[in-house]
């Protein structure tokens, strides 16, 4: 990297860091299109890796065993705890699920009652024909249904292949990692030496740094959306006196967390069907609330991330939209990474650039 000047001394200083960070820009796409999804593993890994090692040296010393084994274990644990709280989230929503499926006929009946006083409120007001209006209404959703039962599912289902592929990818994924860790436990100590000895790798080890603790600030960011996403939802729904309110809540909070999926997943259907059985204040705060939600990622999640890594909220907005339009749903976590990465080792170029100009 410190060799990217050398063959630019005929260039004026702007257009040289242009041309830099041009290259810069390219190399990160390049790298963040088609690197990282053969060797994200293994930097999870590495990362993770390094997490663990200060636990995994504690409990070696103390009883004398493997630190591949211990990891082994930690991992193990975790792992555990996590298709625990997995199960019972999806036994949660299966729950919702069939007492909602089971109560459809009321919904039925309640969404009929309320179209029909609708349609004789919007007779008496402006005077058309309310039954037309409502048959109209009921042709449309009759119509809706029938594509949804041609098209619609039997192209979901079509794509059960793609989804399967998908699942398989996510499982080799996660093994790799896990095997990975073990393997890099081993020699974890050796390796980060070598890395700090290295003069070569004095580029990759500042800029490295930065990427580590822009991780560790999004980790941190997005738990404490969770917290307060899921506290704001399970008091709220409680207070509305929903039967299991606070469940819902911090169900809302995890779906939050998820790409393109977000708190309406629960909030929306929530609120009609408080709308369909004619509970219209609680309806209209569970919309309200779905704002509520919206603004607060919007407002603390460029505040949490941009400002404690040094770039500004607005760059880290304009990452996660450019890294979505580039990347897909991973360009979430891919965008704001290159920003990041960019802007490092811009910086740690034209320093260098400065020492050896003022030397």
């Amino acid at each position: 990297m410190d060799k990217l000047f050398a063959g630019k001394r005929g260039l004026t200083g702007d257009t040289k860091k242009y041309l830099v960070m041009t290259g810069i820009i390219f190399m990160v796409y390049f790298s963040m299109k088609f690197i990282s999804p053969i060797v994200s593993p293994f930097i999870i890994a590495f990362l993770l890796a390094g997490l663990l090692n200060p636990l995994v040296l504690k409990l070696h010393r103390k009883i004398k065993v493997r630190k591949s084994i211990l990891a082994g274990l930690i991992l193990f644990v975790i792992c555990l705890l996590i298709l625990v709280l997995a199960w019972i989230l999806v036994l949660a929503l299966v729950t919702g699920g069939s007492r909602i499926t089971a109560q459809m006929p009321d919904y039925q009946e309640g969404l009929c009652v309320l179209l029909g006083n609708c349609c004789d409120m919007m007779e008496q007001q402006f005077g058309v024909d309310g039954v037309k209006i409502e048959e109209f209404i009921l042709e449309q959703v009759n119509v809706f249904i029938e594509n949804l039962e041609v098209k619609v599912l039997p192209d979901m289902m079509g794509k059960s292949v793609g989804y399967m592929k998908n699942i398989v990818g996510f499982i080799s994924f996660i093994v790799i990692m896990i095997i990975a860790i073990l393997l890099m436990m081993k020699d974890y100590d050796r390796l980060m030496g070598r890395l700090k000895e290295e003069k070569d790798f004095k580029a990759v080890r500042e800029v490295g740094n930065k990427v580590i603790i822009y991780i560790k600030t999004f980790i941190k960011a997005q738990i404490i959306i969770l917290c307060i996403i899921s506290t704001v939802c399970a008091v709220t729904l409680a207070f509305m006196g929903m039967k299991g309110g606070v469940l819902y809540g911090i169900l809302t909070g995890f779906m939050d967390m998820l790409p393109f999926v977000g708190t309406g997943i629960m909030l929306i259907p929530l609120a009609l069907l408080r709308l369909i059985n004619g509970s219209y204040w609680q309806a209209l705060l569970c919309f309200c609330l779905y704002a509520v939600c919206a603004l607060i990622r919007e407002f603390l999640e460029p505040k949490l991330i941009g400002e404690r890594v040094g770039v500004w909220p607005v760059g880290i907005l304009f990452a996660v939209f450019a890294g979505i339009q580039l990347f897909g749903v991973w360009g979430i976590i891919k965008g704001p990474l290159s920003l990041v990465i960019i802007c490092e080792t811009c910086k740690y170029l034209w320093g260098k650039e400065k020492e050896s100009t003022q030397n």
